[in-house]
């Protein structure tokens, strides 16, 4: 198991910047002093970013569901939209779509073959441990519409459907029981094709309209639908974080959201409970946000404004059975952006694309055990971190990202340095710091002239990919 700053859920929480401790057995409850949060963007917006999100700097996105099962028609595009890149005539989708599976055979006929038969929950909760991640997104419900949760508002879902289980349910009961990597759920507001959006669905290749498999007439898509789903969702599984998407698909442009109902519920059944814990939110929910998304791209400066970098590790986020190896980002990339995104104050969400039997592909695992590998030595960079004065610089043909860590300033070399390793001289180090590289027992000589600091590195590196030279401030 990756090293981590984790702590087993329900033995401590983190509201805000203060953790509230709270013995197994205590006789009182933890009274909340914040008062309940409104369902308004003023309230919500004193809505403190959790201690532990802002710790965590790496969680697993996993984009699974119907989707899975065609899993893509190109190399180079995002399977997860099949639905959708189908329905527009005579492009690639639509023609491999007729080609493969007929004309007459419409998107919902996937149903039945996601069948998650090899399915298995707390092999992927200890994939993640092995990742050195601190919590995961699982995709509740994507744009087609299909929830991996039993809803009382549509028999459009898992547990009426293909595996006729509560996908959701189980992975988050198993999070919960290891209690090593905090659970979170994605939830797509608005969906590609829905009677109550004014876009039912169709026959692409007759135009005919056709009905939508488990779905139940509404007449107030957010209202009697969307929302009721959000509630189910946050009072069911309890997520540690939700993480919004598909704000685009409106019925009209002036159609609200209203999703400060949901969120100002959310916040004050987190607070108002024996051991309040602390949830965050992503700014997909158009209103009030803890942190910013950054989708297939890192901000390129440092920011005070807590952020998270989601990616997928090849062009799809969904399982896309065109992809081949070499379409894959490698492992070192993958590291090399986790310090970056770290160094700017942001959180990496790296996703994983399920196929629809609920294996993982071995390539997707690999690169996951090698990143917590990494992280079992330089972890102490990672987790809890905090920006220094600046994120980076390049020295020579080497990247340099710094954090700090109470008491110690780290310096992450993106590469394998070797002689002597020179840095700007307003580094932190003083005559009584000592110098050491995460995972060697070799000492680190120093010296400081020419207003550089330069850096005897060891003959034998932990890492061919990236290393970390800790500086141990003495008081």
């Amino acid at each position: 198991m990756a090293a981590s700053r984790r702590q087993f859920l329900g033995t401590a929480t983190a509201l805000g910047g203060a953790v509230l401790l709270a013995p197994p057995g205590a006789a009182h409850a933890i009274t909340s002093v914040i008062p309940d949060y409104q369902p308004t963007k003023q309230s919500l917006d004193t809505h403190p970013v959790p201690r532990w999100y802002k710790d965590a700097k790496f969680g697993i996105f996993v984009h699974w569901g119907v989707y899975s099962v065609p899993a893509g028609s190109a190399r180079q595009m995002a399977a997860e939209w099949y639905l959708w890149y189908q329905s527009y005539k005579d492009n690639q989708t639509w023609a491999y779509h007729r080609d493969t599976y007929g004309a007459d055979f419409v998107y919902d006929d996937f149903i039945p073959r996601f069948t998650a038969e090899n399915y298995d929950p707390d092999s992927w909760v200890r994939l993640f441990e092995q990742a050195g991640a601190e919590y995961f997104a699982l995709t509740s419900k994507h744009h087609d519409g299909f929830a991996l949760f039993p809803s009382a508002v549509t028999d459009r879902h898992a547990g009426k459907y293909g595996p006729k289980r509560d996908l959701v349910g189980e992975l988050m009961t198993a999070a919960r029981r290891r209690g090593t990597v905090r659970p979170g759920l994605y939830y797509s507001l608005g969906e590609f094709f829905n009677p109550a959006l004014g876009r039912p669905m169709r026959n692409f290749y007759t135009d005919a309209e056709i009905p939508m498999a488990g779905y139940k007439e509404v007449s107030d898509y957010v209202g009697d639908y969307e929302l009721r789903q959000l509630y189910e969702i946050i009072d069911r599984y309890d997520p540690e974080l939700l993480w919004a998407d598909g704000q685009w698909f409106r019925k009209t442009d002036t159609t609200p959201w209203r999703s400060e109902e949901p969120l100002a519920h959310y916040y004050n059944r987190a607070k108002n409970r024996h051991r309040p814990k602390g949830v965050v939110v992503n700014d997909r929910f158009d209103t009030h946000y803890d942190f910013a998304t950054y989708e297939q791209r890192t901000n390129p400066t440092m920011d005070p404004q807590k952020w998270e970098c989601c990616i997928t590790m090849g062009y799809s986020w969904g399982y896309n059975k065109f992809e081949v190896d070499e379409d894959y980002k490698t492992s070192e990339y993958l590291i090399h952006l986790l310090a970056d995104v770290v160094s700017k104050n942001g959180n990496l969400l790296l996703n994983i694309g399920p196929k629809p039997d609920g294996t993982i592909p071995a390539v997707m695992q690999q690169r996951l055990r090698d990143i917590g590998a990494w992280l079992d030595v330089n972890g102490p960079a990672i987790y809890g971190s905090a920006p220094w004065l600046r994120a980076e610089e390049e020295v020579g043909t080497l990247g340099i990202r710094y954090t700090v860590t109470p008491g110690r300033f780290h310096v992450i070399v993106l590469g394998a340095p070797s002689g002597t390793l020179s840095l700007p001289g307003d580094i932190p180090i003083g005559s009584d710091s000592r110098i050491r590289l995460l995972g060697s027992r070799e000492p680190v000589r120093w010296t400081r002239s020419d207003g550089r600091v330069h850096l005897t590195v060891p003959s034998s590196l932990p890492s061919d990919i990236a290393n970390t030279f800790t500086v141990d401030w003495v008081r």
